[in-house]
């Protein structure tokens, strides 16, 4: 539990609990905190290395330049 007077988090066995003041607080800003957070924990449980990422990315713009180079190449 926080003393903070602008929030109040709160913690049980399965959730954490954030109430903050409407009047202090960008509801925007909250918003991307909280994706960034979310987005922070997705990275630190993923196994995809750096190179098997790029890898990936190389395998998926193969795949989509064969089915458009067809379409923008018409004789």
């Amino acid at each position: 539990m926080s003393n903070n007077p602008y929030y109040n988090l709160t913690v049980d066995e399965q959730n954490i609990i954030n109430k903050h003041d409407k009047k202090t607080t960008d509801y925007q800003q909250l918003i991307q905190l909280l994706n960034n957070i979310e987005f922070e924990a997705i990275s630190q449980r993923s196994q995809l290395t750096e190179e098997v990422a790029y890898e990936f990315a190389n395998e998926i713009d193969s795949a989509v330049w064969s089915k458009v180079k067809s379409k923008l190449f018409k004789s």
